[in-house]
């Protein structure tokens, strides 16, 4: 007994995984699909030494097939963060900036639901200053940052053109003393796809055209019809 559901178990994997195989992408297939300029916003909620706030991205890159893309791009916290106090009671505060490269991958889609793979990576500095406990400023300087991102995400298409986003991951900040840089994020918006936009646009605006044509040559016949009769 065992022995056989052991075996049904197996069969039924094989089965699912032949039919999984068919919404997971190869990424080197993809290369092979028709490329296209990209840009836009990549800004990612976090978590900087106790203070939640938000790393802000642009960024621009080629997408292959719409699936697999690489993206360069500039990122930061224009606004200073963090709220780490040291043994002395002296409290730092962080800017970022950092320039990045970057990949995401398509890898999964089914029906409307999709997951994408995520890994960037950065160079770049952190501009600091210390207080004291009274506020003053005792101390400011940069420090140098490599932060490398990667995580999951989930995508669910709205329309053909409109996605609802959203994912998680995590950031690893090297050297030694940015290490406590690092930490989680959280993703969700929307994401506009103007090309498909104007597209569709374009699809609904010839079907609009073709339609008043067919009811105006239908209602000329009745017309005809009647004045025969």
């Amino acid at each position: 007994m065992v022995r056989f559901i052991l075996i049904s178990y197996l069969i039924a994997v094989l089965f699912l995984t032949k039919g999984y195989s068919q919404t997971i992408r190869n990424p080197f297939e993809t290369l092979k699909e028709k490329k296209d300029i990209l840009y836009g916003l990549d800004n990612r909620r976090t978590h900087i030494h106790q203070h939640h706030t938000v790393i802000y991205g642009l960024y621009s890159g080629i997408s292959f097939g719409r699936k697999l893309r690489f993206k360069i791009g500039i990122n930061g916290t224009p606004f200073e963060v963090g709220k780490s106090v040291d043994s002395n009671g002296i409290l730092k505060k962080n800017r970022l900036l950092f320039a990045s490269i970057g990949e995401e991958f398509d890898f999964y889609q089914y029906k409307k639901f999709g997951m994408t793979t995520y890994l960037k990576a950065g160079i770049g500095n952190n501009f600091y200053r210390q207080l004291d406990a009274s506020g003053t400023e005792i101390n400011k300087g940069k420090e140098l940052i490599i932060p490398i991102e990667t995580g999951l995400h989930f995508s669910y298409d709205l329309l053909t053109y409109l996605k609802l986003r959203t994912g998680f991951g995590w950031r690893f900040v090297t050297p030694n003393h940015s290490n406590e840089l690092s930490g989680y994020y959280v993703k969700l918006g929307l994401s506009f796809n103007l090309k498909k936009f104007n597209e569709t646009r374009a699809a609904n605006k010839t079907t609009t055209a073709k339609t008043p044509r067919f009811f105006l040559r239908r209602t000329q016949k009745k017309r005809t019809i009647s004045d025969r009769l």
